[in-house]
């Protein structure tokens, strides 16, 4: 099956954001909308009760030097540390010579917030950072790296990420802003971020000429609004190109499997774009505005060479590619509609944009034709296919990390069945010790208790229709899945 929707415009009668700092992600509020809060999971008390500040090592570091090598946990804490206290390392670069485990003791991120800013350079020297956790219930700006400005950061990945928060956050970068730029960088493994608005599984935000290339996250991100499975916002001139992401993305309204918001900026016009990339997410909304690929551009968008692949919530205003848009322009985009059997565009505000988006069915977008229109109609290009990666899906082969294989696996070898229940489930591990918590949408534990046996069963038929999370929790560690209860 294949569905094609394509028109043209000039202009949008646009709505206006409530932010228009240069350094901080704009946030739209849909009229009349009821935010339910957030509350903390039952689950989040596993985090560390200490934290990295306490056990850093700063005796590395000098301000005459602009070149450091950091080989430790505790020294990278150090850095955390050095600009919380206002040194943003601008003009300075720091390589990481060795992987590190930073699990032990909650994470400062570097770069603290608008008036300490990361602003150096970060070689991650292809080296992996593991176990990223943060508990800050009124936190803004988190992730490895917190408020990233005029910064840079290259070949690093990032191995496992917990996070509970409020605003602009992102396991990699909570806020990149002012012409950063983040190269070859990438998050696997993340079990559950459980933050509110601007949050995104690579990044919070992408703003004011800055750039992400090659980059990629796969886990699953919870929030409220602004809510996507790469980006929660784009603003001001920003680029993402040749990036994916894949997983769950679950948010109340703006919700995309690649990108949440993109909106105008005051003062001249500008553009953000998004070219070479893809999500596989499976993404959920529950009141409105919710797109495989995007939840709500606005305007200033400019996308070409995109795809998703996921499943889409019905909800008020879903797309199969976009939610709800604006003076958007999309050439040579698609949708995966047998997953997500919908209209490309979920409503339209004011005179439509122009718009090329063509649903496909699932078997048609796993072929050499398909792989050659994503390289626009070439057989070669930045577009590669192969039946045993991706899932057979095209997959961008300039990523030299992790395009030659699907992400690994979580460590725990955990999986519930079915994922969209009505009413029970059941859990599956070759683990003999199984407690579980069941988590709503707003942060509350609806059910807990232990399983035994090889498939575990779960009766769940009084729980309320809507998105919960079970987190599983065994000897080896935890692992947190998204189900819906019909």
């Amino acid at each position: 099956m294949k569905r094609t929707f394509t028109i043209a415009a000039i202009a949008i009668a646009s709505v206006g954001f409530l932010n228009a700092q240069e350094a901080k992600s704009p946030n739209q509020l849909p009229q009349g909308a009821v935010v339910k809060e957030v509350l903390k999971p039952g689950f989040v008390a596993a985090f560390p009760s200490s934290n990295w500040r306490d056990f850093a090592d700063t005796s590395w570091y000098n301000t005459v030097d602009t070149n450091f090598e950091i080989s430790t946990a505790a020294e990278l804490a150090g850095l955390a540390k050095l600009v919380k206290e206002g040194d943003k390392m601008v003009g300075k670069t720091f390589k990481l010579m060795q992987n590190v485990d930073i699990q032990s003791h909650q994470w400062d991120p570097i770069g603290y917030n608008n008036t300490n800013p990361f602003s150096g350079n970060f070689d991650g020297n292809f080296k992996t950072i593991s176990n990223l956790q943060i508990d800050r219930a009124s936190g803004d700006w988190m992730g490895l790296f917190g408020q990233f400005i005029t910064a840079t950061v290259k070949n690093l990945t990032l191995d496992g990420s917990k996070m509970y928060g409020k605003d602009t956050s992102g396991w990699f970068i909570g806020n990149m802003a002012m012409n950063s730029r983040a190269d070859n960088c990438h998050v696997k493994n993340v079990d559950l971020v459980f933050t509110s608005y601007n949050v995104g599984g690579f990044t919070g935000g992408v703003l004011s000429g800055s750039e992400a290339t090659n980059c990629s996250a796969s886990g699953s991100v919870v929030g409220v609004n602004q809510i996507g499975g790469f980006a929660g916002t784009s603003w001001s001139n920003s680029l993402i190109s040749k990036s994916y992401c894949e997983g769950t993305v679950a948010g109340q309204y703006i919700v995309g499997g690649f990108s949440g918001f993109v909106t105008f900026a005051f003062g001249p016009a500008t553009v953000n774009k998004i070219e070479d990339s893809y999500s596989r997410s499976n993404v959920t909304a529950e009141i409105e505005t919710v797109g495989g690929f995007y939840g709500f551009a606005q305007t200033t968008g400019n996308f070409k060479n995109v795809y998703s692949t996921g499943t889409v919530t019905l909800v008020t205003d879903t797309g199969g590619f976009v939610g709800s848009v604006g003076n958007l322009t999309v050439a040579n985009a698609h949708f995966d509609s047998t997953n997500a059997p919908y209209d490309a565009v979920g409503r339209f505000l004011g005179t439509p944009a122009t718009l090329d988006i063509t649903g496909h069915a699932t078997a048609d977008m796993k072929t050499e034709a398909f792989k050659m229109t994503m390289n626009g109609g070439l057989s070669t290009g930045v577009w590669s296919i192969d039946p045993a990666i991706n899932d057979g899906y095209p997959y961008v082969n300039t990523q030299p990390l992790l395009a030659t294989s699907n992400v690994t696996a979580s460590k725990v070898d955990v999986q519930i069945t079915p994922t969209q229940v009505d009413s029970s489930l059941r859990i599956i591990t070759p683990e003999a010790k199984v407690s579980y918590e069941i988590i709503d949408f707003s942060g509350r534990v609806s059910r807990q208790g232990n399983a035994a046996g090889t498939q575990k069963e779960i009766n769940v038929s009084s729980l309320l229709k809507g998105v919960y999370i079970i987190n599983v929790k065994t000897e080896k560690g935890n692992k947190s899945i998204k189900f819906i209860k019909k």
